[in-house]
């Protein structure tokens, strides 16, 4: 998995900030193993509030992406982080069948007309 962190408009990515992001989305990947490339964004606001947003890159194809604000970086990292979660919770359910089955461990056709007879 790639990681690329981006910090815009004077906001600085200071170590500290770098390894809460790692950490946070490091645990996500635990769960839901075909994220490919993960592109982080922090920024501040037009107001006090701090910004950060994440694109992840999933190997069948998808994009999730969600953004998420907070009195400082780590409160935003944060919730970015549960929003995330919940996403990938929701594109992982897509990828199984209702028996539990993964799509790709389909039966052939043949062996599935003998289950059904």
């Amino acid at each position: 998995m790639q990681m690329n962190i981006t910090a815009r408009h004077d906001t600085k990515a200071t170590d500290a900030i770098k390894e809460r992001i790692m950490a946070k989305l490091q645990k996500n990947e635990s769960h839901f193993d075909h994220i490919t490339n993960i592109q982080v964004t922090i920024d501040k606001d037009d107001g006090s509030q701090d910004l950060a947003e994440a694109t992840l890159h999933l190997d069948t194809g998808q994009e999730i992406f969600a953004k998420a604000r907070g009195d400082n970086m780590f409160s935003a990292i944060d919730s970015l982080s549960s929003k995330i979660e919940t996403q990938l919770q929701k594109a992982k359910s897509k990828t199984q069948t209702r028996k539990g089955i993964d799509k790709g461990m389909r039966l052939p056709p043949d062996e599935l007309e003998e289950e059904v007879a």
